[in-house]
């Protein structure tokens, strides 16, 4: 099996942003919530499912809840769920978050009305909804994301000129999660959707031109793609580890040179090449390699720094070497790229499956997840209510058991063989 030609371009090693990134702590400790609070785009359950199946992927021993508070059509001053203060008392309070996310902005532009009152009530309403979320949840720490793009790169417009509103929107959100942190005893990271979007829109629509619009295809909400940039760009103002396993050998002796987050055994060196067994202590992320988007992907974006999965084996030669991975043909190297290092998170492996796996029982869960905050958001509630509610959140720690079953590493039979 020849190597995906666009799989080579995240066959890198780590650079300076992420050997970085490596030695910061993670922003999330064992047992801690996460509220993502925000409108459609938040309630679409991409990005956050993203950012659920990084942690389990990245960090098995982890035990995160996530709660999504997304609502269509909400603004800094709430919308048809409630008005802000009683979105913020019943859709955040009760959980006690240690982390809350809030990603606005796409409907307090106003789509053409407005006028230049739109500025100054986006960030009055967003000073009053940090305000209300920092006294139900004093102990919480914030995420402020800039909204993403309206998409007037790749498409034409319904709203001429709504893109620099939301520019300017997106402006405003560090400057004033850097305010709320001069005030002391808040922590406040900034995550940037906006530029990583609009930068993988520009590229895309000049290398990609039929697949481009396809990262936002209404022009407002991203479609899986551009939710898997979104999600990198908040793990990485979270400081994740951008390593999911690193294996150095010696294609001449079989020793093992440097190893990280993983362990190497069994190494035998023969006529033809190499075999070893090895347990990572992670997994890599569940990319669809079958949908033609990841290579857009992989291409318009930082995905690959974040999703490092390297193998390198030094001097075995000009030769090329096919790998297998328990006896499944995964990709054929030749000596100079195992020598330079290639990323396995790029390629169909059973290490990708496994999390692919994660992946099914995490949709599951997030859908079980919907149907509780309409239960709760949305109807009329009785004396009843409640049990329906309950009923849901059991559902919800079923699937998240059941991912977490799966999810733990589990050791692989590595071959390289001289064609």
């Amino acid at each position: 099996m020849e190597c995906m030609k666009w799989a080579a371009w995240g066959a890198v090693t780590l650079g300076a942003w992420a050997a970085a990134a490596h030695s910061q702590q993670f922003a999330l400790k064992d047992g801690d919530t996460v509220v993502f609070y925000g409108d459609s785009i938040t309630a679409q359950r991409l990005y956050t499912r993203d950012v659920e199946e990084f942690v389990l992927t990245r960090y098995p021993a982890l035990h995160i809840h996530f709660v999504n508070a997304g609502v269509p059509g909400d603004s800094v001053t709430g919308g048809y769920a409630g008005a802000m203060a009683e979105r913020v008392q019943r859709d955040v309070a009760p959980f006690h978050p240690a982390m809350i996310t809030v990603m606005l902005g796409m409907n307090d532009g106003g789509y053409g009305f407005g006028g230049a009152e739109i500025e100054p009530n986006f960030k009055n309403g967003y000073g009053a909804l940090l305000d209300a979320l920092h006294k139900a949840a004093p102990n919480a720490a914030f995420t402020l994301i800039t909204p993403t793009p309206y998409d007037e790169i790749t498409h034409g417009t319904d709203f001429p000129g709504y893109a620099h509103i939301i520019d300017k929107l997106a402006d405003d959100v560090p400057a004033m999660g850097a305010a709320l942190q001069s005030q002391g005893g808040k922590d406040v990271l900034i995550a940037d959707f906006h530029r990583p979007v609009t930068e993988a829109l520009e590229q895309a629509r000049t290398e990609f031109p039929q697949l481009a619009p396809l990262l936002i295809p209404d022009r407002i909400h991203p479609g899986e793609s551009g939710h898997w940039i979104m999600a990198a760009a908040l793990m990485a103002a979270w400081h994740v580890n951008p390593v999911v396993s690193r294996v150095v050998l010696n294609g001449s002796t079989g020793a093992v040179i440097d190893k990280d987050r993983t362990t190497v055994t069994s190494v035998a060196k023969s006529a033809d090449g190499l075999s070893w067994t090895q347990l990572d202590e992670a997994l890599p992320l569940p990319l669809d390699f079958n949908n033609a988007m990841t290579p857009v992907l992989v291409k318009v974006s930082d995905i690959a720094q974040l999703d490092q999965e390297i193998l390198r084996v030094e001097s075995l030669g000009p030769a090329r070497f096919e790998l297998t991975i328990d006896g499944k043909a995964v990709a054929t190297f030749s000596g100079e790229e195992l020598e330079h290092g290639v990323n396995l998170a790029l390629y169909k492996t059973p290490m990708v499956d496994q999390a692919r796996g994660i992946d099914w029982d995490e949709e599951r869960r997030s859908s079980l997840d919907l149907a509780r905050f309409i239960v709760l958001a949305e109807v009329k509630q009785s004396p009843t209510s409640s049990v329906a509610e309950d009923k849901l959140v059991e559902g919800e720690d079923e699937k998240e058991t059941a991912a977490r079953k799966d999810h733990d590493p589990k050791p692989h039979k590595f071959q390289l063989r001289r064609q």
